[in-house]
């Protein structure tokens, strides 16, 4: 393939929510343990992260205001570091605010950041990303192009595996370009039911369709009162 094979790994509720109430749940807490396990075996070189969910995990929130910059920058890639991990946020506007180039939590390696952009972006936002050393690439001009986007990951910072995180958006328009492979879900027994919650599969980026996908059964185990359901894509 000329992009990553790509892992869509989460920890859900039953009724399929991915945030809210059900994460203060003691059962979720014993999910959790189970879903870090998972994740952790797969060894993918690269997590990838819609800019909401980056926000709340890996950068420090959303920036409130940019110092301008004289300067124009051609809209080429810009390979500031290369290693063995990556966290790829999907940011096309340039709202994520960094303080550093890279990532290092519990249980995470060390992991340098990649922003994604669209060409319309402001040239302060790039002045802000250099002057961090932040990587980034532009995968379309306006509106995301996720097909380019992952044959840009794999030819420019060779990641063969990479594990998407969320959010619900995300994984449904990966899913309908066929940038998805694979769907590893810790299910925890418990049901957060609030309406405004993402889902593992919210809505497209692009479309309004109600097509649906057929997946494989690969895999399920039962640890307790917690399911991990394992699908390839068809």
């Amino acid at each position: 393939m000329d992009r990553p094979y790509i892992v869509l790994h989460l920890l859900s509720s039953l009724d399929s929510r991915i945030d809210g109430s059900f994460f203060s749940s003691a059962e979720t807490a014993k999910a959790f343990s189970i879903n870090q396990k998972i994740r952790s075996s797969y060894e993918c070189e690269a997590v990838l992260n819609g800019a909401v969910t980056a926000a709340e995990i890996y950068a420090d929130g959303f920036i409130n205001e940019l110092r301008h910059s004289d300067e124009h920058f051609d809209r080429n890639d810009y390979i500031a570091e290369k290693c063995d991990n990556y966290v790829v946020c999907v940011d096309i506007q340039g709202s994520l605010n960094w303080t550093k180039n890279y990532v290092e939590r519990r249980n995470m390696p060390y992991s340098h950041v990649i922003e994604v952009l669209c060409e319309d972006v402001n040239d302060d936002y790039i002045a802000y990303l250099r002057s961090l050393n932040i990587s980034y690439v532009f995968a379309g001009k306006e509106n995301l192009d996720l097909r380019l986007l992952m044959k840009k990951l794999k030819e420019l910072f060779d990641i063969r595996t990479l594990m998407v995180t969320g959010g619900g958006v995300m994984d449904y328009s990966l899913l309908e370009q066929g940038c998805l492979d694979e769907i590893s879900l810790v299910v925890a027994p418990t049901v957060g039911g609030e309406r405004e919650v993402a889902t593992i599969f919210d809505r497209s980026l692009y479309s309004v369709s109600d097509h649906s996908f057929d997946l494989k059964l690969n895999r399920v185990e039962r640890f307790d009162d917690v399911l991990y359901l394992n699908y390839l894509v068809k």
